[in-house]
């Protein structure tokens, strides 16, 4: 009989799915192997030991069993669990969104180490930052990037020629953003303002502190919100499931009453 082979890693749990009658089927985020699927047998069971270490969006350092099609999980100790993430709605739709976009760009067993990084910066940057949507937006263009599916946003998508400071396009069908001389050939593109262009500008080379201090005004939220909504689902060639739950919350809060939007600032990048 083969020696089992064990090994340790770290990992922030993405998903979690009942597998027979008390174990469960998890989705992991790991530095050095990327992302895995593994069991852990019995861990519906009152008695277990484990349960409280591999709940959704917690960050634990693990010991696996190698198995023929599915490793098993072992042993594990929680790290971090973001307590203030999960005991507030409007920012548990925001990371479970953002749990949802890193599992649908990062296949299976392909090691990404920035993407752990930097959903790990995502979910501490959520515990504490009180503008989660233009969180979102830094989140989504840096794993586009990381992922290989960047827009173009320094030249026109279409020309390639130099984007002057101007009213632009926004075209996930050619890739990013289109001159006003090349329009007239994408009929369905949207408009994106010069301060929309300047924000998605600096959300892509930015670091998460330095993103989470640009002040937005709520019309320029929804601008954001929109072309980077229609990016995603062309990119993906679909629409994630937890936008429907993003979009209640969203819209509940609204409802219900937000907070002034603070005033629009002009990013002072020079793009």
């Amino acid at each position: 009989m083969p020696r089992v082979r064990i090994y340790n890693t770290e990992a922030i749990v993405l998903r979690a799915g009942p597998l027979g009658e008390a174990d469960r089927l998890l989705t992991l985020l790991t530095p050095g192997i990327g992302k895995l699927q593994a069991t852990v047998r019995g861990v519906r069971k009152t008695t277990s030991k484990l349960g409280g270490h591999l709940d959704l969006l917690t960050r634990s350092s693990l010991t696996l069993a190698k198995g023929r099609s599915l490793d098993t999980i072992t042993g594990a100790e929680a790290q971090e669990t973001f307590p203030l993430v999960k005991g507030n709605l409007e920012r548990l739709s925001r990371a479970i969104y953002l749990t949802d976009l890193v599992d649908s760009l990062c296949p299976l067993e392909a090691p990404n180490p920035p993407v752990y990084t930097l959903f790990l910066d995502g979910l501490r940057a959520l515990e504490i930052e009180a503008d989660s949507d233009l969180l979102l937006r830094y989140m989504e263009l840096q794993l586009l990037s990381l992922s290989g599916f960047l827009p173009e946003l320094q030249r026109c998508a279409e020309c390639h020629g130099q984007l002057a400071p101007s009213q632009h396009l926004w075209s996930p069908i050619v890739g990013g953003v289109v001159c006003p001389a090349c329009s007239a050939s994408r009929p369905g593109a949207a408009n994106l303002s010069l301060n929309a262009l300047k924000v998605v500008r600096f959300l892509s080379t930015a670091t998460v502190s330095s993103a989470t201090m640009v002040r937005v005004s709520a019309s320029l939220h929804r601008e954001l919100a929109a072309i980077m909504d229609a990016y995603l689902r062309y990119t993906l060639e679909r629409e994630m499931r937890s936008v429907a739950f993003l979009r209640s919350v969203s819209h509940t809060r609204a409802y219900v009453g937000a907070p002034a939007s603070r005033e629009e600032s002009e990013v002072a990048t020079g793009h």
